[in-house]
């Protein structure tokens, strides 16, 4: 935790569970010379004062991880699976500890920032009514009638009533963490907005890991620096 911690809050990171897109743990993808999961939790101790949860699958493979940092397991109860299951589970550990406001996000982020999630989770603390904040991306082509591409793993909730949502979407077999944000009557922000839309990137392909060590590489010079 450093000074510039927000009171009060806490973050969800899931770790990636089969990674069968990328054919290898994300998790333990080399960054910055450690494994992905642990630069993600290192960005998020920045900024939380209460537990981070990194949420996992039972015998997934994990780098060891600091003390300080919760590891939790998907709910057996819920046999539908999906990432709500274990925003659910984080969700549970957040509130027993008391935080009133979370990040979620996921362990293939290689671009998250701490100043990212100050900016989430601050609209959160300035608006007392707001439960979510939802960021996006609007439709390349401007056509309305195109969908919208929401990011639930790089979003930012007020536990209690984030906790009781996803509750309520999982007893009715949901699965999607969108149907949370509903209940939330959370905010979408359009990702135009940032000042960097690559924390949003994700390395769900080996590609797109890829994509994200080259673009790495020419942010840091040849020195790596």
């Amino acid at each position: 935790m450093s000074d510039a911690s927000i009171q009060s809050c806490g973050a969800i990171v899931l770790a990636g569970g089969r990674s069968s897109r990328m054919g290898a743990p994300k998790a333990l993808l080399p960054w910055r010379g450690q494994p992905l999961l642990l630069h993600v939790v290192d960005v998020l101790r920045e900024v939380c004062d209460r537990p981070i949860v990194v949420v996992a699958q039972t015998g997934q493979p994990l780098p060891p991880l600091p003390p300080e940092v919760v590891l939790a397991y998907d709910p057996p109860e819920f046999d539908h699976g999906g990432p709500l299951v274990g925003l659910f589970a984080g969700l549970g550990v957040l509130l027993a500890h008391r935080a009133e406001f979370a990040y979620l996000g996921a362990c293939d982020s290689p671009f998250l920032s701490a100043d990212y999630v100050r900016l989430l989770v601050r609209r959160l603390v300035d608006e007392p009514g707001l439960g979510g904040i939802l960021p996006f991306d609007a439709p390349a082509s401007g056509d309305p009638a195109d969908r919208h591409f929401p990011h639930p793993l790089a979003s930012a909730v007020r536990v209690t009533a984030a906790h009781a949502a996803a509750a309520e979407v999982l007893a009715k077999s949901g699965s999607r963490p969108l149907f949370m944000f509903d209940r939330l009557g959370a905010r979408w922000l359009d990702a135009a907005e940032l000042p960097d839309r690559r924390v949003l990137r994700t390395c769900n392909t080996p590609q797109e890991y890829d994509e994200a060590l080259a673009l790495d590489r020419q942010d840091r010079g040849p020195t790596g620096a």
